[in-house]
């Protein structure tokens, strides 16, 4: 296991259920998604992210982050490397008490030159971002260190380090290149 390997084990062990969301600069909006700040410590951050349905999240890379993405529950398909990651027929609820998604818990990681998006179904989605800052850059919200199409121009207009564009309308083409 490396540096982030032990740091997410260890953050998704201890975490209480509310986290440790910070004073300042809990909470960021890109386009229609909310972050939840719930970590920061150095270079090492935790964001939460509840995503709409019918969003589509295009292929991107973080140029100064590496990663790991935790599916927390929802209806979720992540892409890596141009593929769907969890197929769709995967992601769904059982029959325990509290329903929850059968993957809950899956993690993707996501290295800084690793191209990765998603697609968000019927009701949506959570996952969480375990990240370790590079370079030397101060961890912000992972929206805003990005290369490739965005969601909307709001989100291009927050992008500060990377090269990124807009696009009037997304499709699921946009977010698994190889899967359509």
């Amino acid at each position: 296991m490396d540096e982030l390997e032990k740091f997410c084990a260890d953050f998704l062990q201890r975490m209480p259920i509310i986290g440790f969301v910070p004073f300042a600069g809990a909470v960021s909006r890109i386009e229609n998604v909310t972050a939840i700040l719930l970590y920061r410590k150095d270079q090492f951050q935790v964001q939460m992210f509840a995503v709409p349905e019918g969003t589509i999240i295009p292929e991107h890379t973080h140029p100064n982050v590496d990663s790991i993405e935790v599916y927390a529950g929802g209806n979720i398909m992540f892409s890596h490397s141009g593929k769907y990651v969890f197929p769709e027929e995967t992601v769904h609820e059982h029959d325990g008490p509290f329903r929850c998604a059968t993957m809950r818990g899956a993690k993707i990681r996501v290295r800084p030159n690793d191209v990765h998006g998603g697609v968000f179904g019927e009701g949506g989605g959570v996952f969480l971002s375990v990240q370790h800052w590079l370079n030397g850059v101060k961890p912000h919200c992972v929206a805003a260190d990005y290369d490739g199409l965005t969601m909307g121009e709001d989100h291009l207009a927050k992008v500060v380090t990377g090269a990124a564009t807009a696009k009037k309308k997304l499709t699921a083409k946009d977010a698994a290149a190889l899967e359509h």
